[in-house]
């Protein structure tokens, strides 16, 4: 339960909940707020992003064979780098946080960064689990196998990455949320109106998606139970019954969210933060309003 304007309550109804994926269902609420929270989803939410990449240039020695290597690789340094700051890296918001709101004043610790290295010699190919955090090993990246480079024989790719908080508002590294959208809650209601033909009937069936609508025995049946994202489906369906015996009711109060996450904060910690978020943002509003005179 959650305070929305007026002073009426918003209450909250999860539909489904995965490590990455939310869908709920908000009710007593408005589009226009609805709609704050899916940009503060899309773009405030805070993660760890690789920032900075200092590559190492000249000749790399492999103490163990006494081969020499070289630092090139088949791709440019920052395209290795644009690839290696959009792996998703698990954040706990309890330790990390923006260097400009860190005690460190923006020099950097164990509070708003964390580094990484890379070292790889040839012929093979580096992957996301080939970058290594410096100390703790719950930070590496949620996506092990994603592919970074190839590297020829006598190539070798030696790299140290710095990983800080941002959010997506600077770059879309930091976006944590994706897919977000909501709905408003449809009732589907079917009744035979007069004028309204059986083949008329049979046509808007045929033409539901998925199967959703099923004609038989001269009587027209909804099959998609209380699924809120099926029901909304059945707006074009509407439009193809001339005589309205099949309408979807939309609910300008009751909305159904949903959004996946890249992992770096699961999707129970991201709609947290976004209506923490949010609160704070408006009670800010409220007390600079208050101040005027």
């Amino acid at each position: 339960m959650a305070a929305a304007a007026g002073g009426s309550s918003v209450e909250l109804n999860t539909v489904e909940l995965k490590t990455r994926m939310l869908r709920a269902e908000l009710s007593g609420t408005t589009a226009s707020q609805m709609n704050a929270i899916r940009r503060t989803l899309l773009s405030d939410l805070p993660k760890l992003a690789i920032e900075d990449v200092e590559f190492h240039l000249g000749p790399i020695r492999d103490e163990t064979s006494g081969k020499d290597y070289d630092s090139s690789t088949s791709m440019f340094d920052e395209a290795i780098a644009l690839r290696l700051g959009l792996l998703p890296i698990p954040t706990d918001l309890g330790q990390f946080r923006k260097k400009s709101e860190c005690t460190c004043k923006g020099e950097g610790c164990a509070h708003c960064q964390v580094m990484y290295s890379i070292d790889k010699k040839g012929p093979c190919t580096v992957y996301a689990r080939d970058l290594l955090p410096l100390g703790d090993a719950t930070l590496a990246t949620l996506e092990p196998e994603v592919p970074i480079v190839r590297l020829g024989a006598r190539q070798a790719l030696l790299a140290y990455a710095t990983a800080i908080v941002g959010t997506a508002r600077e770059h879309a590294k930091w976006q944590v949320a994706q897919a977000v959208g909501f709905f408003p809650r449809a009732t589907i209601k079917i009744s035979k109106r007069a004028g309204c033909t059986d083949s008329c009937l049979k046509r808007v069936a045929e033409a539901s998606p998925s199967g959703l609508l099923e004609f038989t025995g001269g009587k027209l049946t909804y099959r998609g139970g209380d699924d809120p994202e099926k029901a909304i489906l059945l707006l074009g369906s509407q439009r193809l019954c001339e005589h309205g015996s099949l309408q979807v009711e939309l609910d300008d109060n009751r909305f159904v969210l949903r959004f996946e996450t890249d992992g770096s904060l699961s999707a129970r910690e991201a709609f947290r933060f976004a209506l923490k978020d949010l609160r704070r943002r408006f009670e800010e509003l409220r007390e600079a309003v208050q101040a005027l005179p």
